[in-house]
């Protein structure tokens, strides 16, 4: 049975909400905080976090940061009054489900567990790959499955995104990915051409920060203006 967990420090959006999706046959757990949130999930697996971001104390985006190296197969599902591009650009980064404004009707959030259960499951269903390890210029290894990049002397660190995105790059290397492509490839929903853009910038940004470090760095991922992005090494 899928254990769904609900974080929401509104009274009334939180019992109702858990009523329902009980009705609906899922375990429900409910919690008022964000500090709540990752207490019980460092004691609780579940399947499904329906994460308020907006909240007093330990925000939701808070519990993301805080749960990130520990939620496993978890699907997250965001629901926020306060939408912004800051906000979804901040929730990119660990890979949530869904992204939903409140006020939001319940069959919409119950269509977003179903949706996050089968993306589960297709992942299980998914063949053993290998690590997937590729080699970059100046002697640096980039290791998917680790997220990092290392050489000698030298380790970078990724988050699953950027992890994500280097690999997309590089499997497509000299090719244009369009801003758009990049964010499904990366997160698995669709957004135009345009609200990608702005979604991947800052998170390219910050991925050429980290990479500067490496040996025979040259700038190798190129924005191609209103187009998208190409790896070129």
């Amino acid at each position: 049975m899928t254990r769904v967990l609900i974080v929401d420090d509104e009274d009334i959006a939180r019992i109702s909400l858990a009523e329902i999706l009980r009705l609906e046959g899922y375990t429900i757990k409910a919690v008022e905080s964000g500090e709540a949130a990752v207490e019980t999930l460092r004691k609780e697996p579940f399947d499904v976090m329906v994460l308020d971001l907006k909240m007093p104390g330990m925000s939701g985006i808070d519990v993301l940061e805080a749960i990130d190296e520990e939620a496993g197969e978890m699907k997250v599902i965001v629901l926020t009054a306060h939408g912004s591009m800051d906000t979804a650009i901040q929730a990119i980064r660990y890979r949530v489900h869904d992204y939903l404004l409140k006020p939001v009707m319940p069959e919409n959030i119950v269509q977003s567990i179903e949706n996050a259960m089968t993306r589960t499951e297709e992942e299980r269903d998914l063949p053993v790959s290998q690590p997937k390890i590729f080699r970059l210029p100046g002697g640096a290894m980039l290791d998917c499955s680790r997220r990092e990049i290392s050489w000698d002397g030298g380790l970078v660190s990724l988050t699953p995104t950027e992890s994500r995105l280097m690999e997309v790059l590089y499997e497509l290397s000299g090719q244009v990915i369009s801003h758009a492509d990049l964010v499904h490839a990366c997160q698995g929903y669709r957004v135009d051409n345009e609200e990608a853009a702005k979604i991947l910038r800052p998170v390219v940004s910050r991925l050429r920060q980290k990479l500067v470090v490496l040996p025979g760095w040259n700038e190798w991922i190129k924005n191609i203006r209103g187009a998208g992005y190409v790896l070129e090494l």
